[in-house]
Parts: C-alpha cells; sequence; structure tokens
C-alpha cells in the first residue's frame, strides 16, 4: 500500500519542484529585460561635462559653471521636445501593433528620466541664485530655437536637393502612370478631298458651226431692232405674186 502511493506522490513533487524553477527563472528572465534594453537617448555629454567641472579639485568659476549648465539646460529642451513629437506617433504605432512594449518602455523610462534631469537643472540654478532655474529654461529655450533655425539655414541646400530627386521620381511615377492609363486610339479614317472632274471631250455639247444664211438672218433681226419705228422689219420675198 506504501509502495503504491509513493510513486505517484514523487511524481507530483518532481512536477511541482520543475514548475517552480522555471517560474523563477522566467521572471528573473524578463526582469532582467525590461531593466537591459537601449536607452531611447544616447548619453548626455553636456551633464557629463558639468559634473566632471563641479567636481574639479581648484574650483571652477561661477561664470563658466553657468555656461555648462546653460549647455545642459539647452540639450533638455531639445530632448523634451523630440519627445513630445514622439509621442504622439509611438501611441498611434503601439495601438495598431507595430511597434513591441519594449518600445513604449523605454519612451517612458526616457520620459521619466529626463522629468528628474530637469528638477536637478533646476536644483543646480537656484544653487546660484534663488529663481535662477526659471531664468536658465527660459534662455535655454531660446538659444535651443536658434540654433534649430540656424541648422535648417545651414542644411537648406541639402533640403532642396533632397525635394528636387522627390519631386523628379514623383514625376515620373505619374508620367509612366499617365502613358499606361492612355487608351489607345484607333486609327482615323482618312478624309477623301473630292477632285474636280474634268468633263470629257465627249461630254461637251457639239457647237453649231455658223453658217452664210445664218449670219445673214442675224443681221437682218438686228437691222429691225435697231429700225426708228420700234418694229422689226421682215425682209421682202423676192419676187412677184403671180
Amino acid at each position: 500500500m506504501a509502495t503504491s502511493l509513493l510513486a505517484p506522490v514523487a511524481y507530483i513533487s518532481v512536477l511541482v519542484t520543475a514548475m517552480a524553477i522555471f517560474s523563477r527563472i522566467y521572471r528573473r528572465r524578463k526582469a532582467v529585460a525590461k531593466t537591459s534594453f537601449t536607452p531611447y537617448f544616447p548619453t548626455h555629454p553636456a551633464r557629463d561635462i558639468y559634473v566632471s567641472l563641479l567636481s574639479n579639485s581648484p574650483p571652477t568659476p561661477d561664470n563658466l559653471l553657468k555656461s555648462a549648465l546653460l549647455a545642459r539646460a539647452i540639450v533638455d529642451i531639445q530632448r523634451l521636445a523630440q519627445l513630445r513629437d514622439d509621442k504622439m506617433a509611438l501611441n498611434n504605432l503601439h495601438t495598431r501593433g507595430l511597434i513591441g512594449d519594449d518600445t513604449m518602455a523605454r519612451f517612458a523610462a526616457a520620459e521619466k528620466e529626463l522629468e528628474a534631469e530637469v528638477l536637478d537643472v533646476v536644483s543646480e540654478a537656484n544653487s546660484f541664485k534663488q529663481g535662477w532655474g526659471q531664468f536658465v529654461f527660459g534662455t535655454a529655450s531660446e538659444a535651443a530655437q536658434a540654433e534649430k533655425t540656424r541648422n535648417t539655414v545651414m542644411n537648406m541646400h541639402v533640403i532642396r536637393q533632397m525635394e528636387e530627386k522627390r519631386l523628379e521620381r514623383r514625376n515620373k511615377y505619374l508620367n509612366l502612370s499617365s502613358t499606361a492609363q492612355l487608351p489607345a486610339t484607333p486609327n482615323a479614317p482618312a478624309v477623301l478631298t473630292p477632285k474636280a472632274s474634268t468633263p470629257s471631250p465627249q461630254a461637251l455639247p457639239e457647237v453649231p458651226q455658223e453658217t452664210p444664211a445664218a449670219n445673214q438672218a442675224t443681221a437682218t433681226v438686228s437691222e429691225g431692232v435697231a429700225s426708228p419705228n420700234g418694229k422689226a422689219s421682215v425682209g421682202k420675198k423676192k419676187g412677184k405674186k403671180k
């Protein structure tokens, strides 16, 4: 009896132990994958420069520290603008299932990290002068906008070349499409222009030849018309009646 119960108990205990080990390993790997993803933004060189200047053994002048802090705030403003532009697009892509949860996790981590960075910059600015944090970010916003405008102007020729290539490809595609969709026109019937037909000599009416008798009769009629009495004079017959 004891032998018959030992086998199922051992089987169940081994199965439960294996499932517990698998679950623990899976959860650990999942947690490591969540925390080991590639950061959304690369390293922050302006922050590293400010920290290195702040930790120098000879004290760094305040004007140099303020300049480094302003450069750090400019980078933060640029990253805030990029996050604001990317947020809506990433949400739409994630709703359609085109990107995974890891990308959204990276984006959320970048937002939290940037919030902490902004608070750190404000506290560092207030350490120089109370209320200077708002002034730093206002100046950084203007500087970031000016740099964006300058980069746009400097890259105008590159943008122009890209637009010209895009328009050239578009026009080429439109020409090919219009040529492919154009129906084949049938050959137009030849228009026959009627030629002026010259009458044959046989079809012309024969003009009677003038005889001496006809000429004399015509002259007599003309004299009668031209007489002053207005009546045509009839020629008298030659010879007397018998």
